[in-house]
C-alpha cells in the first residue's frame, strides 16, 4: 500500500474495521487460501456463504475455521430481466423471496450448525424492502449491503465500503484513507473467487498493515451487531 492510508491511520485516534468475503461455495482453494491469510495475521473475517453451493467437505473446513459464517442469498442467481443483477430484486415477489431465503437458511443450519450467524448478505449487495421484511420474519438480526444503499429501517444494517478485489492499489489506498477519515466501522469486502496470486499478495500487505497499526481495531460482524 502507498502512503495515503498509512497517513490517515496515523492521524486518526482509532478506527474499527471489519472484513467480509463473499461467495463462499465457489473457488474453494482460493477461499481457503484467503481464510488462511487472515489467520496468519490474526484478523477476523466473515464469510458470506451461498447455501446452494455449499457441500459437506467445505462445510467441515468452514466449521473448523476461525471465520464467521452467514447466509449469502440462496443460489447467487440473477432474476432481473433488465437493469442491474439481483437475486432478491423487484422481479421477484415476496413469496418467492421468502421461499428461497428460508430454504437457504435451513440448508446452512443443517451444514454449519451453531457456527451460523443469523446475518444476511444479498448477492451483488442488492435487495428490496420485501427482502428485509422476510428477513425479520425468519429471525435474521443483521443485513449487510453496500454503504450507498438507503437503510430499510426494518433490522440493523452493517454496510461495506470497499471491494479489495475490484479496486486498483491506488484506488483502494485513496478510498480506504477517505473512509478512515470519515470514521468507522469501515467494511472491507473481498471476492476470493476473482483474486489471482498478485491480488492475494496485495491483500496480505493490506492485512499486515491493519493488523500491526496501533490505531486499528479489527472486529467481526458479530462484534458489531447491535
Amino acid at each position: 500500500m502507498s502512503g495515503e492510508l498509512s497517513q490517515a491511520l496515523d492521524a486518526t485516534e482509532g478506527v474499527e474495521v471489519f472484513f467480509r468475503d463473499d461467495d463462499a461455495g465457489w473457488e474453494d482453494a482460493r477461499l481457503l487460501e484467503l481464510v488462511g491469510r487472515f489467520a496468519e495475521h490474526g484478523l477476523p473475517v466473515d464469510l458470506a456463504v451461498i447455501p446452494a453451493e455449499l457441500d459437506e467437505p467445505l462445510a467441515q473446513r468452514l466449521r473448523e475455521s476461525h471465520a464467521g459464517l452467514h447466509q449469502h442469498g440462496y443460489a447467487h442467481t440473477n432474476h432481473q430481466l433488465e437493469g442491474r443483477k439481483c437475486e432478491f430484486g423487484p422481479a421477484r415477489d415476496r413469496a418467492a423471496q421468502h421461499a428461497d431465503i428460508e430454504r437457504g437458511q435451513a440448508r446452512l443450519q443443517a451444514l454449519l450448525g451453531d457456527r451460523l450467524d443469523p446475518f444476511f448478505t444479498p448477492p451483488w449487495n442488492r435487495c428490496t424492502r420485501d427482502t428485509a421484511e422476510v428477513l425479520v420474519e425468519l429471525d435474521f438480526v443483521l443485513l449487510s449491503r453496500e454503504h450507498k444503499a438507503e437503510p430499510f429501517g426494518r433490522l440493523p444494517e452493517l454496510p461495506v465500503h470497499l471491494d479489495v478485489a475490484r479496486l486498483s492499489p491506488d484506488q483502494l489506498d485513496e478510498r480506504f484513507a477517505a473512509q478512515v477519515r470519515e470514521g468507522g466501522p469501515v467494511g472491507v469486502m473481498f471476492h476470493h473467487g476473482v483474486m489471482e496470486p498478485d491480488d492475494m499478495a496485495r491483500a496480505s500487505e493490506l492485512l499486515e498493515l491493519l493488523a500491526n497499526h496501533p490505531h486499528v481495531t479489527a472486529r467481526s460482524m458479530r462484534d458489531l451487531c447491535p
